[in-house]
């Protein structure tokens, strides 16, 4: 059965168009068509993004089972397992992992000896999955490796077989999942093969959700190891460090917020296992980070846990350094990043202000402002020349308030202090901004009530 379908614009289109070919097709005059059209139907059907997902599910498995009647164990082996095997899937969804087991391992059956072992390796991820969420952590283990052990050498490299790479990388992703629940050092140690494997293996495609789930839970296997073996940990976390913040270049804000939140705070929980107050202000940046995205409405348990650490990170900076604000803190280290890490670093707190009410915008801007300003100079430099550049990039609203902020800001300081943070704020204006920004900022700053220094 191929896996051809319509070109449409949306998921629903295409299962209308699916249904529609399924309907027109007789099964007296043309049974393999219709099996085959039935069989795919019921893969757009469980597939389909819904409000009823389950109710997408039953209806698959209707089709499925229409289409086995005609794609029989005698008549068509290798398409009767692969329908086995979106049943099992389907069953899997369900909560019937009983079923789908079964289902699976019938699959395995008929297609044993048939010359697919890709598909094979599809069906034994399938069954790994299944094993793996019944407790079943080495029978898991098995089911995954013999997956991998059924797919050939791949060429990995930009136009490989992209369905391949796809079944590797999830089934090592899985595998490596699989070693970490088994805990302890030797689990860590497992996972972390397999997964530092994948990683490398991943790094000559194209990036992509498949790519940045193996490195984030690299980073939770290294992060694991650094707790249970302290006298190497900083070389843990270090690795942790740099897996999560590998995950972060694929799980942007924008593209997806919710993996990008819990990437953000796992980093920040990296850092937090060290002891030196910069790596501190970092876990707190992290946290904070995360913060701004988890609703804790909706995802009340991960909130919570992120407030929990910023409290207790910020506890032992407070020890660190007395009578400093989380401001102070997050000033510090946006001075101690180079240019292009402070840009990124600026842009998104910034960016996070525009969902605050306007009276929120302002008592935020104000104390981050404040905290950059005294600063020493060359940190105060560095970052409102950054701010600068990023402020030309804020919704209209956001700029009014970002820029009433920043002179609120400087009226706190003495005579002596807000003269040169004005002439700080003017050359920067003057150096970075070309002609019509830099005309629009020093208005809006004027009818603020600013006097140019």
């Amino acid at each position: 059965m191929s896996n051809e379908g319509p070109t449409a614009f949306s998921a629903s289109d295409s299962v209308a168009a699916l249904r529609a070919r399924f309907e027109s097709t007789d099964r007296a005059t043309d049974s393999l068509q219709w099996a085959a059209n039935a069989y795919r139907l019921g893969m757009a059907t469980a597939e389909q993004p819904t409000a009823h997902p389950q109710q997408n599910l039953q209806e698959a498995l209707g089709l499925y089972q229409q289409a086995a009647e005609v794609l029989t164990v005698q008549r068509a082996p290798v398409e009767h397992a692969r329908i086995l095997n979106a049943a099992g899937s389907a069953h899997r969804m369900l909560g019937d992992p009983s079923t789908a087991s079964r289902l699976f391992r019938e699959a395995l059956g008929l297609m044993s000896g048939k010359g697919v072992d890709v598909e094979e390796a599809s069906v034994l991820n399938n069954l790994g999955l299944v094993l793996t969420e019944g407790g079943r952590l080495d029978d898991a283990v098995e089911a995954f490796t013999m997956s991998l052990d059924k797919l050939p050498s791949l060429d990995m490299s930009p136009g490989g077989d992209d369905e391949q790479i796809r079944t590797m990388l999830a089934t090592k992703h899985n595998l490596g999942q699989v070693h970490l629940a088994r805990g302890g050092i030797d689990g860590c140690d497992a996972a972390i093969e397999v997964l530092s494997d994948a990683s490398t293996a991943a790094g000559g495609t194209q990036a992509s959700m498949h790519t940045a789930m193996i490195d984030h839970t690299l980073g939770i296997a290294w992060k694991a190891k650094a707790s249970l073996d302290p006298s190497d940990d900083e070389r843990h976390l270090g690795e942790a460090i740099t897996a999560f913040e590998r995950s972060l270049t694929v799980f942007t804000s924008v593209g997806f917020p919710m993996q990008h939140a819990i990437a953000k705070h796992n980093l920040g929980h990296a850092y937090a296992g060290r002891e030196d107050v910069p790596s501190l202000q970092r876990a707190l940046a992290y946290y904070e980070d995360s913060l701004n995205i988890f609703d804790p409405r909706l995802h009340q348990p991960q909130w919570q846990e992120a407030f929990a650490n910023a409290e207790a990170v910020e506890k032992r900076l407070e020890a660190a350094v007395p009578g400093a604000t989380r401001a102070d803190h997050i000033a510090t280290l946006a001075g101690s990043m180079d240019d292009n890490e402070r840009l990124m670093f600026l842009r998104q707190r910034l960016m996070q202000m525009e969902r605050l009410p306007k009276a929120n915008q302002l008592e935020r801007l104000t104390a981050m402002y404040y905290a950059i300003i005294t600063q020493p100079a060359a940190s105060f430099v560095a970052s409102i020349r950054t701010i600068i550049t990023v402020l030309m990039e804020l919704p209209e609203t956001l700029l009014e308030s970002a820029l009433e902020s920043q002179l609120a800001a400087h009226a706190m300081l003495d005579n002596h202090d807000q003269r040169a943070a004005d002439f700080i704020l003017d050359e920067a204006i003057n150096a970075l901004l070309f002609g019509p920004q830099r005309i629009r900022v020093r208005d809006m700053l004027e009818d603020i009530g600013w006097d140019r220094p």
